[in-house]
């Protein structure tokens, strides 16, 4: 199910906000799990702090979190700072190949409202607050990896309404379709590429020899349709066309391997 990553400065109303979507989900018997700073327990001020490496530690730790629990039977909600786009890029690439939708919450607070609140919590130092909110990169929805970014000011009357927003959309979009590069191809016979070499070699062959003859038309026994061509090609640049049909079979290996002949007299012919 989906990822909802939560954005925004500290002490700017993240928690406030997955609190009523939480309750929201769970009215629509939906299963919830929530990944923050206090579940896998941090200490604020000293991580976001320090210069050797505690605040990428604690990405990671978050990130491990997240890839545990999401699932098709689990919505995972980030209650972060989630501030760097580079963080919320892999976690969108996490949610990807999940084959599971996500959106981003940005809780857009004022610094000024954010140290009012944290005056209260006394989560952070008021100084790392103001340091948070120099690195802070603000999502940009025409980046993929921050849209869908619901915006909402807790400030505001109309929190309700965005929470509802953000659950409806949870559930009225599919999965993200994932990048060709990262999915399993289908498994090839162990002699495939010995098939393939022997039956375009063969074609070779025949297509030559009745070259020889002036002929531009070549019956391929086995297949029905006479290969012609428009023009003269000779053997170096059948050779070539081979070795391109060959790459692209490789990476893209059929289903049916008596159908090689076949596509490779149909990759000739529109290509010739």
């Amino acid at each position: 199910m989906p990822l909802v990553m939560m954005c925004g400065y500290p002490c700017s109303g993240k928690t406030t906000f997955v609190e009523k979507l939480q309750k929201h989900l769970e009215k629509m018997k939906k299963n919830v799990v929530i990944v923050s700073d206090d579940t896998v327990g941090i200490d604020r001020n000293s991580t976001y702090h320090s210069t050797q490496g505690s605040e990428k530690e604690h990405r990671g730790d978050l990130r491990s979190q997240v890839q545990k629990h999401i699932s098709k039977d689990t919505i995972v909600i980030l209650d972060s700072l989630n501030y760097i786009k580079g963080f919320r890029y892999e976690l969108f690439c996490i949610s990807k190949n999940s084959k599971t939708p996500h959106c981003v919450v940005h809780t857009d607070t004022s610094p000024d409202t954010c140290h009012k609140w944290n005056e209260v919590s006394s989560k952070y130092e008021p100084g790392l607050i103001d340091e948070l909110v120099m690195r802070f990169e603000k999502p940009n929805p025409s980046q993929r990896w921050d849209n869908p970014c619901f915006v909402v000011g807790v400030e505001d009357s109309g929190v309700e309404e965005i929470v509802s927003q953000v659950a409806d959309h949870l559930f009225s979009v599919g999965a993200p379709r994932p990048n060709q590069s990262t999915q399993s191809q289908a498994l090839a016979p162990p002699d495939f590429l010995h098939q393939l070499d022997i039956s375009t070699q063969e074609i070779l062959d025949i297509i030559s020899s009745q070259q020889s003859l002036g002929s531009t038309s070549f019956k391929i026994p086995g297949i029905e349709s006479p290969l012609s061509f428009n023009r003269n090609v000779n053997i170096a640049q059948l050779r070539r066309l081979k070795r391109q049909f060959i790459t692209y079979t490789k990476a893209h290996p059929p289903s049916d391997m008596s159908k090689l002949k076949e596509n490779f007299v149909q990759y000739l012919q529109s290509v010739v």
